[in-house]
């Protein structure tokens, strides 16, 4: 489920790096921002489950319940406005910035960052997900699904990326729809993905949600990122022109 989640950071990468200087600088902040950040956190949160199983022998493995359980008024206060900061700041970067491109990408005359934002916030109170939240087999469901889904997604784009490109990328021809561009494909789609990917998705729908494997469902996005990628790698068209094209003769300053 995790996996799942994290999934989605994964996929809207480019949200985040689109503005970096380097490829240097993209892998500094990785290093520093995931596994160093990821394993400071964990430490934190090892420590507080912990520290209330000494206390009175129960494990709380959720924030909102370790924050419950604080006994001082003041601390409870402070800790109350840090949960509510960080669940704020983690679905902005999660959830909210990669829709929020997604919209100005689809309407690009009529959504500027700050509108298609507002948009998204309609949206996520339209659908009510505390709803969703308070139902532990609809978030098992969908979690599920999602990184069934996601996992496929990442395999195809792993195997194009690293094992058929080899890391090389024609980033003017990302954003030109000509037909000799490097990625235009079938009328702009990748045929041979996508044939790759339903295949892979429906098998790993079929592991995550069918009760049957259940001994399997927690590796159902692994299970699906292997499959769409070995399924990517027998179809995909290595004729194909390959070129490693700078994105700087198009580059603009971010109005963002």
């Amino acid at each position: 489920m995790w996996v799942a989640i994290y999934g989605t950071f994964v996929l809207n990468f480019c949200d985040f790096t689109r503005n970096a200087v380097s490829r240097k600088a993209i892998t500094r902040g990785n290093f520093f921002g995931i596994p160093l950040n990821m394993l400071f956190f964990a430490v934190i949160v090892v420590m507080l489950s912990g520290s209330q199983y000494l206390i009175d022998g129960e494990i709380i493995t959720s924030p909102a319940d370790i924050v419950e359980a604080i006994p001082n008024t003041t601390l409870l206060v402070l800790a109350a406005l840090a949960l509510i900061i960080v669940t704020v700041a983690v679905n902005l970067i999660a959830n909210f910035v990669a829709p929020i491109y997604m919209f100005t990408d689809l309407f690009p005359r009529y959504l500027t960052f700050a509108r298609s934002g507002l948009v998204t916030a309609i949206l996520g109170l339209i659908i009510l997900p505390w709803n969703l939240y308070n139902s532990p087999v609809v978030i098992e469901y969908f979690l599920g699904g999602l990184g069934a889904v996601l996992g496929p997604v990442f395999g195809v784009i792993i195997a194009d990326y690293w094992l058929i490109r080899r890391a090389r990328i024609n980033v003017p021809d990302l954003y030109d729809n000509k037909a000799t561009g490097d990625y235009y494909y079938v009328n702009g789609y990748n045929l041979r993905a996508i044939g790759a990917l339903i295949p892979a998705a429906l098998i790993t729908i079929i592991i995550a949600l069918v009760p049957y494997f259940d001994s399997f469902s927690e590796f159902s996005w692994f299970i699906g990122a292997g499959l769409g990628a070995l399924f990517y790698l027998i179809v995909a068209d290595r004729s194909m022109p390959i070129r490693d094209v700078s994105g700087e003769p198009i580059a603009i300053p971010s109005v963002h």
